[in-house]
């Protein structure tokens, strides 16, 4: 396979390997849906192995097959890819431009915000290379998908946690149950549950990076996040978290 283009059956987010279908019905291995439904659940750039998906959208994924070892190509590709790496760029261009805002006359105020982004970027970059390099906490990501319900949802009249082992996985489950929000409104929150800065108010910023400062870690490690609704105002996030994580490059 040299690319394939996967789309979600029922026109919504997947909640499973199982409701992704190749376009035209074509054939396609479990890896393959895997790494397309993970680029539709985190809505970014997914790769696993040889394998690499791009989201179009919501509903459908173009997966991409790479061949060969690890030539220089596949490492610049590795190191531009990483979001540590990205962010220091940006670190480093907004440093500068707050030093010449400060030799600037009458431009104080835009330095001093400058300043505070730049404190902020810096925090966050340290976070996120933490999380590349330490051995993936299931308990972390399970306090972060809670966290991350409550901010989508608002107020809960229930939060529950349970795991099950399958296969190769230990599936971290977390069940949050809404006090009343709207069934769209529910379909907008679990479309959201893999976007950064997770927050009840739509196209706004949240205080906190959420469920998604785990995302480079679990392509890192081979685990897996997907979302869906159940009756009566309840979403679902499985975490699909390998016993013995592997790297994947």
């Amino acid at each position: 396979m040299g690319f394939a283009l996967v789309q979600a059956q029922a026109g919504t987010p997947p909640g499973g390997v199982e409701e992704l279908i190749g376009a035209g019905d074509a054939a396609l291995d479990r890896d393959s849906l895997v790494v397309a439904g993970q680029a539709l659940t985190w809505q970014t750039t997914f790769t696993s192995g040889s394998l690499t998906a791009v989201p179009l959208n919501e509903t459908s994924a173009m997966v991409f097959s790479r061949v060969g070892g690890t030539g220089s190509g596949q490492w610049h590709e590795r190191f531009a890819r990483g979001l540590g790496h990205r962010m220091a760029g940006e670190i480093t261009v907004a440093s500068v431009t707050a030093g010449l805002l400060d030799e600037a006359a009458g431009m104080a105020e835009d330095s001093e915000m400058l300043g505070s982004a730049i404190d902020g970027l810096a925090r966050l970059l340290t976070e996120v290379e933490e999380a590349q390099m330490m051995e993936v906490s299931a308990a972390r990501i399970v306090a972060d998908t809670l966290s991350t319900h409550a901010a989508l949802m608002g107020a809960l009249t229930d939060q529950q946690v349970s795991e099950r082992r399958q296969g190769d996985f230990t599936i971290h489950t977390v069940r949050s149950t809404s006090a009343g929000l709207p069934r769209p409104a529910l379909e907008r929150a679990r479309a959201r549950v893999g976007l950064p800065w997770p927050t009840r108010v739509e196209n706004g910023l949240g205080s906190d990076l959420g469920l998604a400062r785990w995302c480079t870690a679990m392509q890192a490690h081979g685990h897996q996040m997907w979302s869906r609704l159940e009756d009566e105002g309840i979403l679902v996030t499985d975490l699909w978290l390998r016993n013995h994580p592997v790297s994947q490059g």
